[in-house]
């Protein structure tokens, strides 16, 4: 038997993050780059989309909205990722491995993440709760009861 979409916890994620532009939008803020103007040049995102993306992020604390101004002009906001947001950076690096293993004509606009603590490269892995690795053919989702 199948579950609602509402209780699904990848159907709701989906609802929230499963939008090319919201994903993009959150790869750029990962990789630094955190105001309104530098994500629409980096993004080529229209205006009002970017906007709308930005606000549906900051209303469910996945990024935070910090407000800064330039000396002459108006205020204006940043973009920085809350815990949520952060914890988003494996999603971001499973899709960018999976990207880069499966879709050939795939080349990274960046260099793969890497560890800051040692400088090596990270991967997206699966492991149980138990600590041990798990390949992918060896992962089942359950039925919902």
């Amino acid at each position: 038997m199948t579950a609602p979409e509402t209780t699904c916890p990848i159907a709701s994620s989906l609802e929230l993050l499963g939008e090319k532009w919201t994903l993009l939008i959150l790869r750029d803020v990962h990789r630094g780059i955190h105001r309104f103007s530098d994500l629409e040049e980096s993004l080529g995102c229209p205006r009002s989309v970017l906007s709308a993306r930005l606000r549906k992020l900051v209303e469910h604390d996945i990024l935070r909205a910090e407000p800064y101004r330039e000396p002459g002009r108006r205020q204006r906001h940043a973009y920085t990722l809350s815990t949520k947001g952060r914890d988003l950076a494996l999603v971001l690096a499973a899709l960018q491995q999976w990207g880069l293993k499966h879709l050939p004509d795939v080349a990274p606009i960046a260099p793969e993440p890497v560890h800051l603590g040692c400088g090596s490269p990270v991967e997206a892995r699966l492991s149980c709760r138990q600590g041990h690795h798990v390949e992918a053919d060896a992962v089942g989702l359950p039925e919902w009861s």
